[in-house]
């Protein structure tokens, strides 16, 4: 995987743990419902749309990976729609649901991501080794 589709991949994942710690003290209703906490929770979101954006750029076959990943960009978008002052029980849901799901699987391709590229590194220095160079 590109350098910066990782990079940005793990900006949305902080950006999804950083809505978690906003939403953590009280039920994700009541939370969402506190316009600062909203506002603080769009803004991240705008980073997950954004990290979206550019690492789907850098490294479009994660769209293979994750064939519902514009679903999520999308997602975040709408929810950030002010001018369509969304619904808090859309948002609570998004907030609930997809992101929830989504964070596990950004966890889960950053994991997979860093196993191949140990695994590369390490048959790289096999095969230098073979030939000689240590």
């Amino acid at each position: 995987m590109h350098p910066e589709a990782t990079r940005r991949l793990g900006h949305a994942l902080q950006a999804i743990s950083s809505i978690q710690r906003y939403t953590a003290n009280a039920p994700l209703q009541e939370s969402l419902s506190d316009d600062l906490t909203r506002s603080a929770v769009e803004r991240q979101l705008g980073i997950v749309q954004e990290a979206l954006r550019v690492a789907l750029l850098e490294e479009p076959c994660l769209r293979q990976s994750w064939p519902d990943v514009d679903a999520l960009h999308a997602g975040c978008a709408r929810m950030r729609d002010w001018e369509q002052e969304v619904a808090l029980a859309d948002l609570v849901g998004f907030v609930g649901g997809d992101l929830k799901l989504w964070q596990g699987r950004l966890v889960e391709g950053l994991r997979l991501q860093q196993g191949e590229g140990a695994r590369l590194e390490q048959q790289i220095a096999e095969n230098l080794g073979r030939v000689g160079y240590e």
